[in-house]
């Protein structure tokens, strides 16, 4: 049997199976929000769901459902905004109201 390989990430096979199971779990997340009607007046919200699960894919490299210190870390340096442990720290505590103890 022979597996077609996927151009689309880097890494072995694992992880390109990895990356299938998040994409297709990102994409039902996805349509629950295009299917909710709290969200039919967003405009080009099916293009920037899939922006976003793309952003989202690149950083959540083990699929967990979450991205860590290192991981925002790194993305704010890819965007051009590096930022200290303490200030990412913060940056968590402002977005969870310091309920998360990284």
């Amino acid at each position: 049997m022979s597996v077609a390989p996927s151009n689309r990430f880097q890494g072995g096979k694992a992880f390109g199976m990895l990356k299938a199971r998040q994409e297709r779990r990102l994409a039902e997340i996805n349509r629950e929000f295009l299917c909710d009607q709290k969200y039919s007046d967003e405009e080009d919200l099916p293009e920037k769901l899939s922006a976003f699960k793309e952003k989202y894919m690149e950083f959540d490299l083990n699929n967990e459902g979450e991205i860590d210190l290192m991981a925002l870390k790194r993305m704010m340096e890819k965007l051009g905004v590096p930022k200290t442990h303490l200030e990412i720290r913060k940056m968590i505590a402002e977005v969870t109201g310091g309920s998360h103890d990284v």
